[in-house]
């Protein structure tokens, strides 16, 4: 008997160790399937993108079931992510998306893997992060209106230790959090400076007996950005309200500036049909240490004034803007970048000089910059060739040809027809321009 107990034992034992050596070789193919996902991650591009559960994102989209939503579609999202070991070896992952677009389309995705992570998790972060900004907007622009934010697409719950023990009471309806930190729920009125954060859930102590929980289903990164940024500057909520009417109000009025200015910029450096790296290392240096951007806003600064280089619009469309918007101040600094850039390659070509005469008129103020270039110039002693040259921005060893091809373009640019809509002022110091053209002309041309 006790022989056919030791056999029952061994045998048991026996099988202990096959199911040990069944799940040491699962685990093994476990950590093996996550080391094969961690080496063939996708990289999100327009040629590889993210597929996975009928879903695929892009660098600056997503696409599901064939219809594709910009990230700027997107109000709402959030993850369901449950992992689930069994028998304390196969693991289960379960992952449900949900994501809200414009017009309150619901969008839900689900995967489910064995022991690895699957994609939709990368799918959610990549698409949380591509629209934050976007979804941040969508409660931002009803703060500045109310000077509040609307818990929207939570669960409430209204706990209460009494006597009898404790009671919880879900509750229906919408919270209001305001931007001086108040929080009210129908006729209850509590303070976020009470309340416990974490991921998803709020919770806040209203009396010594009494709590309050909102579960946050949908958006809960942009809320907990929202929370924090209350918590660490709460102001009046009338306050906001005019604080940021006047923010917007001087943010639009600087991007008018800088987007004038560098079109500006761009039709002077581009005046001679070509922007030399000197040109462009004075607009960066404007950007940098006079207007102080950021890498990234400068960037995108720098963007606009590439652009503004083949806009149809003209010179005087952006100058006009700068005139009806800012004062003298202003556009006496904008004329002597505009000099700055004219003279960075060394000299001043005609086209070049044409544009900062008509800046001026149209400004009405002189560039002190140029002009006491200009009073310089007259001062240094220079053999005719070189001034004549220098009246068609040419250098000293300028051909026949090429002197005969600036002069044709240059009197075609000063011609008095072209800038009788600039006024009379203009017009003479255009006419007075083109004389010195001519008497460059005449005396070049008969140069060997």
């Amino acid at each position: 008997m006790f022989e056919n107990f030791l056999g029952k034992a061994a045998e048991a034992v026996g099988k202990g160790a096959e199911a040990l050596g069944k799940g040491a070789e699962a685990l093994q193919k476990g950590a093996a399937a996550v080391k094969k996902a961690q080496e063939n991650a996708n990289i999100i591009s327009e040629e590889h993108p993210l597929s996975t559960a009928g879903l695929e994102v892009y660098p600056n989209r997503f696409k599901y079931k064939k219809q594709t939503y910009s990230f700027a579609d997107v109000t709402h999202i959030k993850i369901y992510w449950k992992s689930t070991t069994t028998n304390g070896v196969i693991n289960t992952q379960q992952v449900d998306v949900s994501i809200v677009v414009s017009g309150d389309k619901l969008i839900e995705v689900s995967k489910q893997t064995m022991y690895v992570a699957p994609k939709l998790v990368k799918a959610y972060n990549y698409i949380a992060q591509k629209t934050f900004d976007y979804r941040l907007k969508y409660f931002t622009d009803f703060m500045e209106k109310n000077g509040y934010f609307i818990l929207r697409d939570c669960k409430y719950f209204y706990k209460v230790d009494g006597f009898f023990g404790k009671k919880q009471k879900e509750l229906s309806g919408k919270a209001k959090v305001y931007t001086d930190g108040r929080v009210s729920f129908e006729d209850k009125k509590m303070s976020l400076f009470d309340a416990t954060l974490s991921r998803g859930m709020i919770n806040i102590k209203v009396n010594a007996d009494e709590s309050f929980t909102a579960f946050i289903d949908y958006n809960d990164d942009v809320i907990s950005a929202l929370v924090n940024f209350i918590l660490q500057n709460p102001q009046d909520p009338d306050d906001y309200i005019n604080n940021y009417k006047h923010y917007k109000e001087t943010k639009r009025n600087a991007n008018i500036f800088l987007d004038n200015s560098l079109s500006l910029m761009a039709k002077l450096a581009y005046a001679d049909g070509v922007v030399s790296p000197e040109e462009v290392e004075v607009v960066k240096e404007f950007l940098s240490k006079t207007m102080k951007l950021e890498n990234q806003a400068k960037t995108e600064m720098l963007n606009t004034f590439n652009q503004a280089k083949y806009s149809p619009k003209p010179f005087e469309y952006y100058a006009n803007i700068l005139l009806n918007n800012f004062d003298t101040n202003l556009l006496s600094a904008v004329l002597d970048v505009l000099f700055l850039i004219a003279i960075a390659d060394g000299t001043i070509s005609a086209e070049e000089e044409l544009l900062l005469l008509e800046a001026e008129t149209i400004f009405g103020i002189k560039g002190s910059m140029y002009n006491e270039f200009k009073h310089q110039s007259h001062k240094q002693n220079k053999t005719k060739k070189e001034h004549y040259l220098d009246v068609l921005g040419l250098d000293a060893n300028a051909t026949q040809d090429e002197i005969k091809k600036t002069y044709r373009r240059l009197a075609m640019k000063f011609h008095p027809d072209r800038m009788r809509h600039l006024g009379e002022e203009f017009i003479h110091e255009a006419e007075a321009k083109m004389k010195e053209i001519n008497a460059a002309y005449e005396y070049l041309k008969n140069l060997k």
